[in-house]
């Protein structure tokens, strides 16, 4: 039945229950006015900074790939939970005690959780495809098979994993006492005997240590690439110091100009020549490593904001599993800072263009050439 319309047949008591059913979400849908400004906000700028990641990745870069196979996949998964995200807590917002029904809510619901934490277990992937290429270098890599499996791998991990999900939540009554106690509908965990909220414990404790277990590995395996980076870059800055060698070359050089006009030129002279090539592709070894190093560097950031926006989330998850009155006790003020903290996970699906721009100088040219007049 629609909440929306009355009709001329509908009993008085129907219409007066119905006024007040929509008084009551109304009041919900203006406490949560600010929050929906902030979703808003988080669609307007994640939908198309995704949309723009995936054309250049997929379409323009696709054959200077290199250490940027992921993106594309990342960008995907990225939009998918943004949507679903944003989708589910607007509902909340302005529907709270009018959820559209139990599928709804149920799939919502389920799609959230495995698309927000599915993006930890891509990030576990191309950590462990970062350490290969930098800790590594000339052992085992990842070929695009082995990619496209690790892909494949979470999704489905994912997708398994957040299963009971459908069955500890679904849509609820809520009761309001002082409007003539009527009844709202709520999408949230769905009571039960001991047994059913004992199982739910045991899950979320299970999905709590996977989590935690993911973040571990990630930060364990980046810490390590941060160190190879760095013993690396300090050989690599040791070998560009001039060695006597170059310096005596240097030296005969300036001895000898008074010899340019000659037939037979110095030494340097001839050294010189034969050094070009020998630069040339010591020029282009820098050049990969500097890339892999940067892209490293890139995947790195993408992490940390992850578990950034993440950690708020799980700490709001602990303290209102233990105070269920949590959010009724705040104050206006409060309940909006919470609430956005508590929502910040979201942000994680928007950031991620914004770092390719910063680190991925072929992804700042390409924008440039296909949004910048010429």
């Amino acid at each position: 039945m629609d909440l929306y319309k009355t009709h001329a047949v509908d009993p008085p008591e129907i219409i007066r229950e119905r006024a007040f059913l929509l008084y009551w979400n109304q009041q919900y849908d203006d406490l949560y006015f600010p929050n929906t400004i902030v979703l808003a906000f988080f669609l307007a700028i994640g939908i198309p900074g995704n949309i723009i990641v995936i054309i250049v990745y997929q379409f323009c870069l696709h054959k200077r790939k290199g250490g940027r196979y992921f993106i594309t996949p990342l960008a995907y998964w990225d939009l998918f939970a943004l949507i679903i995200t944003t989708a589910l807590n607007l509902t909340r917002n302005t529907r709270q005690v009018i959820f559209p029904g139990t599928a709804s809510c149920k799939l919502l619901l389920y799609f959230s959780y495995v698309s927000t934490f599915g993006s930890l277990f891509f990030l576990n992937v191309i950590a462990i495809q970062r350490f290969q290429k930098i800790c590594r270098p000339f052992g085992k890599q990842m070929n695009v098979f082995w990619k496209r499996t690790a892909i494949g791998i979470c999704v489905l991990f994912s997708l398994l994993l957040y299963i009971p999900v459908l069955f500890y939540y679904g849509v609820i009554e809520i009761r309001n006492g002082n409007l003539g106690n009527i009844t709202g509908y709520q999408c949230d965990k769905l009571p039960g005997d001991s047994a059913q909220i004992q199982g739910l414990s045991i899950y979320q404790g299970v999905g709590f240590t996977i989590t935690i277990c993911n973040v571990m590995t990630i930060a364990a395996l980046y810490i390590m690439i941060t160190v190879s980076i760095v013993k690396q870059m300090k050989k690599t800055n040791k070998a560009r110091k001039p060695s006597s060698y170059t310096t005596a070359l240097s030296d005969v050089s300036k001895d000898h100009t008074s010899f340019t006009n000659n037939s037979c030129p110095p030494e340097s002279s001839i050294v010189s020549q034969q050094e070009p090539k020998q630069q040339k592709t010591k020029h282009k070894s820098d050049a990969n490593k500097a890339a892999a190093f940067r892209n490293s560097l890139m995947f790195m950031t993408i992490s940390l904001i992850a578990f950034l926006t993440y950690l708020p989330t799980w700490t709001f998850v602990v303290i209102e599993t233990n105070n269920p009155l949590f959010w009724k006790n705040l104050s206006t003020t409060l309940f909006y800072v919470c609430l956005t903290l508590r929502r910040l996970y979201i942000f994680n699906h928007v950031a991620n263009p914004f770092i390719y721009g910063v680190f991925d100088v072929a992804f700042r040219e390409e924008i440039k050439r296909l949004f910048c007049a010429k």
